[in-house]
């Protein structure tokens, strides 16, 4: 059972015993100057964990509402970003207590906001103390 939200590569999450990338560069020099050019120019995300659930915020400067879609299928998230000149691609395994029926998103000041709510379920319950 997942309880984070993890990065994925648009399949379900592998084991971290892969082989160490080959990287001549960061092994001659200590860094690699040219790993910026070899990224995707992709953006990164910020996940929090609230009492109800998870915020996520995924930068999206100079991308509109109706430029970006998102889908859920089989626990993976995924917000895809396309405008006339660049486009993005970011995929999340989401926690099983979470309610794909209220995730919702919303677009403001170059950033994406999703709103992951957990299942009232798997919500903590208060207990009043007498």
């Amino acid at each position: 059972m997942t309880t984070s939200l993890a990065r994925t590569n648009g399949r379900l999450p592998q084991n971290d015993a892969r082989p160490a990338t080959w990287a001549p560069f960061s092994d001659l020099l200590g860094y690699d100057p040219f790993q910026a050019l070899r990224t995707n120019y992709g953006y990164d995300y910020d996940v929090t964990r609230t009492e109800s659930g998870y915020d996520v915020e995924v930068p999206v400067p100079g991308y509109k509402s109706e430029q970006i879609d998102i889908t859920f299928k089989d626990g993976i998230l995924t917000v895809v970003g396309k405008s006339e000149r660049r486009s993005f691609s970011r995929s999340f395994t989401v926690p099983e207590d979470v309610d794909q029926e209220r995730i919702s998103a919303k677009v403001a000041d170059g950033m994406l906001h999703l709103s992951l709510d957990r299942r009232p379920e798997a919500q903590p319950r208060r207990i009043s103390v007498n």
